[in-house]
């Protein structure tokens, strides 16, 4: 039997949401080395800068929270009493929705490869401000 585009559709917003957990995985990390710059407290001013880079994280982690439910809810819509819609159920709201999807997926990603490599960037610069 050939796979239905609701496959497909399921397929893609698993590896969305595998993604996002790996994300904030990292972003974890990243707030937890945040923290250790702030304990050791050895640069004046510090506090502001890493709240910073902070609020970046969390801006990138409340976006991806939303494309969470957004992708539950997009789950949801392929499916009829547990099991995957076939074709001609696909109508043009589920096309869009998944196109949508799609696109805010991709400009997340970008927006959080630029925000972890800024916060690279920051930990890096305290790091020499301290040999310095």
């Amino acid at each position: 039997m050939p796979n239905t585009i609701a496959e497909y559709y399921t397929d893609e917003l698993a590896e969305w949401n595998r993604l996002i957990v790996f994300c904030k995985k990292e972003m974890d990390e990243f707030g937890h080395k945040l923290a250790e710059v702030i304990e050791q407290n050895t640069i004046p001013d510090i506090a502001a800068k890493v709240e910073n880079e902070q609020d970046k994280l969390n801006v990138m982690s409340e976006n991806f929270k939303k494309l969470q439910v957004q992708i539950q809810q997009q789950k949801a819509a392929l499916k009829k009493d547990s099991i995957l819609i076939d074709n001609t159920l696909i109508n043009t709201e589920t096309e869009k929705q998944q196109n949508e999807l799609r696109h805010n997926m991709q400009q997340s990603e970008k927006k959080y490869i630029d925000t972890k490599y800024e916060c690279y960037n920051f930990l890096s610069e305290i790091v020499k401000k301290r040999k310095g």
